[in-house]
């Protein structure tokens, strides 16, 4: 049974989603949202549909779809100009989007995605370089990418799993006979982590042993994420390679679920901090701990745009207004589990969980502390992150080539 937040700010909603019901409506009435799958509390679409009459007078029905990839969804509005209003694309696809003209400017006057305090603090720094006047991305859920390990195995806060080097570290297979590492199956994600290994004493140097997350520093880190060449392709295919005597499954997204059914030899893998934050409160998973590693990494952040073929421009942005509002930006925290933009309610969940150590029962020394700080990344953690930017479809087919090589090799 998975633990909730904060049942305080999860009250009811009574109104009855109708988002299959749109039937013959005119298309001014109707609001078609594009979105990943479990990614909104269902009760909320029925809730917008109220609150848009309330706010214009006017009836609106919600068609909402779900996608289970970046590039599906992209596809869709891109090859078959799919008129949805609103999507939800990962940073890199977005910026994509709007450099391909793909996007539509969120309307000010409606929605102001510029409101002083309305994101969580870096967020919108985070997020300047594809869309620099914050006029088309509007983030929605965001986080970390950390090493997620077995507390059976490693223990908690030990400063063997604070490096990307443990991920590349053998010393498992030394002393147990099996390779102890699970390894994200996204060339993304990486090439990103490999580029950081790589470069770690270049890193180490610039941040006086990492103590120091400089401008010089943070320069270096963004330029993994931010450009391919050739000699980067052939250092990470290097270092991957190098990884391999470690790793013992390349996953998509089933390690989390081994790693808590213990159906797997991993004592740790690379993770995100949304699917760490989830396990950690279901049956059995109280015994993983997570951190972002001292030499950096990359804030993942995904939100909405209005793609270029939207017919219904009004409603989405009362939507993203509706989505922006504490009251149901508060229901939604609670049922997803994972960092979301608006800073007045993680703010506030922060509060909440500090004083609550209810909540904590049953969980190790230490386990209440660990979640606050993957759950809300301190200052000095979101100095050494950076989002990762689009790197073209020509790199991005070469990365997919090295990686295929890197797997097979």
């Amino acid at each position: 049974m998975k633990k909730r937040f904060l049942p305080m700010l999860a009250a009811a909603v009574a109104a009855a989603p109708s988002f299959l019901l749109f039937g013959c409506a005119p298309r001014s009435q109707v609001l078609k949202i594009y979105n990943w799958g479990d990614y909104i509390e269902d009760s909320l679409i029925g809730e917008f549909e109220g609150w848009y009459k309330e706010q214009t007078g006017e009836h609106i029905t919600v068609k909402y779809d779900t996608f289970d990839t970046n590039e599906t969804m992209l596809m869709r509005i891109e090859t078959q100009k799919a008129d949805y209003d609103l999507v939800c694309p990962s940073d890199y696809i977005a910026e994509r989007m709007i450099k391909s003209g793909l996007a539509k400017k969120v309307d000010a006057e409606i929605f102001d995605p510029k409101t002083p305090d309305l994101f969580y603090d870096g967020l919108a720094d985070m997020v300047a370089p594809f869309d620099e006047n914050n006029e088309y991305f509007v983030p929605y859920v965001w986080g970390t990418f950390g090493i997620m390990y077995d507390t059976n195995k490693i223990d908690a806060g030990s400063e063997k799993a604070e490096s990307w080097g443990a991920l590349w570290s053998d010393e498992w297979k030394q002393t147990t006979g099996k390779r102890r590492v699970l390894m994200k199956d996204s060339v993304r994600d990486a090439y990103s982590v490999a580029m950081i290994y790589a470069n770690t004493d270049k890193l180490a140097g610039l941040s006086d042993g990492f103590t120091d997350y400089n401008a010089e520093y943070r320069k270096e880190l963004v330029s993994y994420f931010s450009e391919v060449t050739d000699d980067t392709l052939a250092t990470a295919q290097k270092t991957l390679i190098e990884q391999k005597k470690a790793v013992c499954k390349y996953e998509v997204d089933d390690g989390k679920n081994d790693m808590v059914a213990g159906t797997t030899d991993a004592y740790l893998g690379l993770f995100w901090s949304c699917d760490a934050g989830l396990i950690m409160l279901e049956d059995g998973g109280d015994h993983f701990y997570y951190t972002v590693p001292k030499e950096g990494s990359n804030v993942w952040v995904d939100g909405w745009l209005i793609p270029k073929y939207a017919k219904n421009e009004k409603a989405a942005n009362y939507f993203l207004k509706f989505i922006n509002t504490h009251e149901f930006a508060a229901i939604n925290f609670d049922y997803m589990g994972t960092s979301i933009a608006v800073k007045s309610v993680m703010e506030e969940a922060k509060i909440a969980m500090e004083e609550d150590d209810e909540f904590f029962e049953g969980f190790y020394d230490g386990f209440k502390q660990m979640y606050i700080d993957m759950m809300f990344p301190s200052e000095t953690v979101i100095a050494r992150s950076a989002v990762m930017r689009d790197f073209g479809v020509k790199m991005g087919t070469a990365l997919d080539s090295m990686w295929i090589d890197v797997k097979t090799s």
